[in-house]
């Protein structure tokens, strides 16, 4: 008796790419709000012929705590640039 072994030859398979867009959402990150800031009044003085700006007391306080609002507001930002960046 005569048996014989035939071999399949191997499917050929296809590979179809298919482009589908995904979206992704990214975390936006936080940014602060610009501080609101307060008015003040200053003067300008004549001085021995130099010029100079001066405010009171009060005054200096709210100039100074504009300047405080300002900075922690730059520094804020300055934060959440870095924190994107790593």
């Amino acid at each position: 008796m005569a048996s014989s072994c035939t071999v399949k030859p191997k499917e050929k398979i296809v590979y179809k790419y298919i482009e589908k867009p995904v979206y992704i959402q990214c975390q936006k990150p936080v940014i602060p709000e610009k501080p609101d800031f307060q008015t003040y009044q200053i003067f300008r003085v004549n001085f021995e012929g130099k010029y100079y700006y001066c405010a009171d007391v009060e005054n200096a306080k709210v100039l100074s705590e504009n300047w405080l609002r300002y900075k922690n507001w730059c520094e804020s930002l300055e934060n959440v640039l870095k924190s994107n960046l790593k």
